[in-house]
């Protein structure tokens, strides 16, 4: 499978998109610009098929709608499949409007996503939003707005919540092993290092 990433957005969403070695791609996070998701996939010369949501908020799931138009299915935690379609984006806070969509598919914690036998392990990681999730994969963990390099995301948001959050940490720390990890926003890191050197864990 390989990796590829873009930055979207006025906030500079990471959106990465995973590409079979037969062209079908799914992207996770595609940000609010359908046209850059779109130029990179016919730059990449890849088909996109799927869409995988961290959480619900405008700046990750923005360009939605137009995805859902051209085929690509929607995926997004229950918890959070409300945001896609009402306010609780959090879009208007920030002068954002989205078009509304509702999700092909929901998942929830423990679900296994399988795109073309590469596995999404969902965990349920809420504190960000009440549905944030981190997808645990064989290249690494996409974390949204969970955990960032040296930071965690904020919790003063709509349905954000200190308490979930700090639990949502401790189960990312708990994990075995060493992972790549790709945030939300922001620079790529380690597991290992965000142990040592992240103020909030």
């Amino acid at each position: 499978m390989k990796l590829y990433h873009i930055f979207t957005g006025e906030l500079g969403v990471n959106s990465y998109f995973l590409v079979t070695e037969e062209g079908r791609g799914a992207v996770i996070d595609p940000g609010e610009d359908a046209e850059a998701v779109f130029a990179f996939a016919a730059k990449k010369g890849f088909t996109l098929e799927n869409c995988y949501l961290t959480h619900g908020h405008f700046d990750h799931m923005g360009c939605c709608k137009a995805l859902q138009d051209a085929g690509v299915k929607i995926y997004v935690s229950q918890a959070d499949a409300e945001k896609l379609y009402t306010d609780k984006n959090d879009g208007a806070l920030f002068g954002h409007k989205t078009e509304p969509v509702h999700a092909d598919f929901t998942f929830n914690d423990g679900d296994v996503l399988d795109f073309y036998g590469f596995l999404l392990r969902v965990m349920a990681t809420p504190g960000h939003t009440a549905g944030s999730v981190c997808f645990l994969t064989e290249l690494g963990i996409f974390s949204g707005d969970t955990l960032f390099y040296e930071s965690v995301g904020r919790t003063d948001l709509s349905d954000g919540n200190d308490e979930d959050m700090a639990r949502s940490l401790k189960k990312l720390v708990s994990l075995k092993g060493n992972f790549t990890v790709y945030p939300g926003h922001g620079r790529a890191t380690t597991l290992e290092h965000e142990k040592e050197f992240n103020p909030y864990l």
